[in-house]
């Protein structure tokens, strides 16, 4: 039975495959000789135009020259923000967005204030900062008492190991600092010096009223007064140089406390210490004036006035559109290219600027090929001050690649095309075209070099001709 089916089914087949073919042969169009196809239309040697139309026609000519040409490739890129000159401002801590100062797309300076965010941490780490700047001024105040101590009672040490008056002496360091060691060493020095003069006094009279024993205890009372003023005077040593170091490890303590401080509010502000201002005044410790790090526009407002915001969240947008990056991909068709190097200049086009190049010059080349698009990237800087260009339009970048050849070429205007033929006009005579095929090699825009059919000198159209194209393919008229 399966068999019977596919029998009747191929032979359906074959009759529709035979009713196709005659249906086919049927409306096959007629063959036409050779000696009945119309003969091509004849093409004029040369344009000859009127007064009229050469006035009418705005052709220019110009005389050909050698012009300098630079072998390029061109690789797609785009225009993208300034890396370096587009940030997200954010708040440095928890806090309240008091207040907003400017608006989206306001072109703004810079340490223009843009917002106002109020923070109670804020205003912890600033009066850290002044405690520890209280505590620095009381330990240098100290430091430098004791130094001075220090200096005064050396000096006052040195001066009495000779014989002093106490007057004179008294007189000389009545303005030196010396603390409680004036009293102790001047006192010790005075009992000293009396018991030393009383025992000279009693040995120079020659009397038997002064007994041997008088003499021996007057002499035990000048010892112990030399015993003690010697001891008043090492104990005052040990002691300032005691007072001295303390004092200089308390100095040193609160310096570094105060560094610490003052690192902790740039950790948290992102401002050195000369930038800080003036933290005394109570109406701003808590407050933190948002600013812009450079002239910019700005691009997005974030928060609104009284919202709250979270440490590191943003607040605003800014970017520098008077400079932009140009980021293109080098693939593997293009990689001699990548003997450019940072500085050099590169031409920009961009469908959106027609009949314009722009220059920018190259920041970096990486490195290395990304793995999935198998490219390196390049990326050029450019100026941007009229605002043409704007982030994400697509651009050509055109790569020098090779030194520069120096050769005949034309505008590229100049070139007409037509059924296969490639040729320019040359001025002969007066108002009088003639066309001449060439042979077209490297082209820069919008310049395109001659390899031949041309020389330089020669006088070509290089505008105004689509109206000699078409006069030219006018039927000549019967002479």
């Amino acid at each position: 039975m399966l068999k019977k089916r596919l029998t009747s089914i191929a032979m359906l087949l074959m009759v529709c495959a035979v009713a196709a073919g005659g249906y086919y042969w049927m409306h096959l169009p007629p063959r036409v000789t050779a000696a009945e196809r119309p003969a091509p239309k004849p093409v004029r040697e040369h344009v000859l135009l009127t007064e009229t139309k050469m006035a009418e026609s705005a052709i220019t000519i110009t005389a050909v020259e050698q012009h300098s040409m630079q072998p390029i490739r061109t690789v797609p890129g785009r225009i993208e923000y300034n890396a370096t000159r587009h940030v997200a401002v954010k708040s440095p801590t928890d806090g309240l967005a008091h207040k907003v100062a400017v608006t989206v797309g306001e072109r703004v300076k810079e340490g223009q204030l843009l917002a106002i965010v109020n923070s109670p941490d804020l205003g912890e780490r600033r009066s850290d900062v002044l405690q520890q700047e209280a505590e620095l001024q009381l330990a240098q105040r100290e430091r430098d008492w004791w130094r001075s101590i220090q200096q005064n009672l050396d000096e006052l040490l040195s001066q009495l190991k000779r014989p002093q008056e106490m007057e004179a002496l008294e007189k000389e360091f009545q303005d030196r600092v010396l603390g409680d060691y004036r009293r102790d060493i001047l006192s010790a020095y005075s009992k000293f010096r009396t018991a030393e003069t009383i025992n000279a006094n009693l040995k120079a009279v020659a009397s038997g009223a002064i007994t041997q024993r008088m003499l021996l205890e007057q002499a035990s009372v000048r010892d112990s007064a030399s015993a003690t003023f010697q001891s008043a005077c090492e104990q005052a040593t040990f002691d300032v140089r005691q007072k001295v170091g303390k004092a200089d490890a308390a100095y040193s303590d609160a310096s570094r406390r105060l560094a610490v401080a003052r690192q902790r509010l740039t950790w948290l502000t992102g401002q050195t210490p000369e930038q800080f201002g003036d933290l005394s005044n109570e109406e701003t410790l808590s407050t933190w004036p948002v600013v812009a790090p450079f002239a910019a526009t700005v691009e997005e407002i974030v928060v609104a006035a009284t919202e709250r915001v979270r440490q590191g969240e943003e607040l605003l947008l800014l970017a520098d559109t008077s400079r932009l990056w140009v980021q293109a991909e080098i693939r593997d068709k293009d990689w001699s290219a990548l003997k450019l190097s940072a500085g050099q200049k590169v031409q920009v086009q961009s469908p959106a600027l027609p009949n314009q190049s722009l220059e920018a010059t190259i920041s970096f080349i990486g490195r290395t090929v990304n793995a999935e698009s198998r490219a390196t990237p390049l990326v050029a800087d450019i100026h941007n001050d009229d605002g043409l260009l704007k982030p994400g339009m697509f651009v050509r970048v055109l790569l020098p690649d090779g030194a520069a050849v120096q050769t005949v070429a034309i505008p590229d205007s100049a070139v007409v095309r037509h059924e296969g033929r490639v040729f320019v006009f040359v001025e002969t005579g007066p108002r009088k075209f003639t066309p001449r095929d060439v042979t077209l090699g490297l082209a820069v825009d919008p310049l395109v070099e001659v390899k031949s059919g041309l020389q330089t000198g020669e006088r070509i159209a290089i505008s105004g001709t689509f109206m000699l194209k078409s006069e030219l393919l006018l039927e000549p008229e019967d002479e």
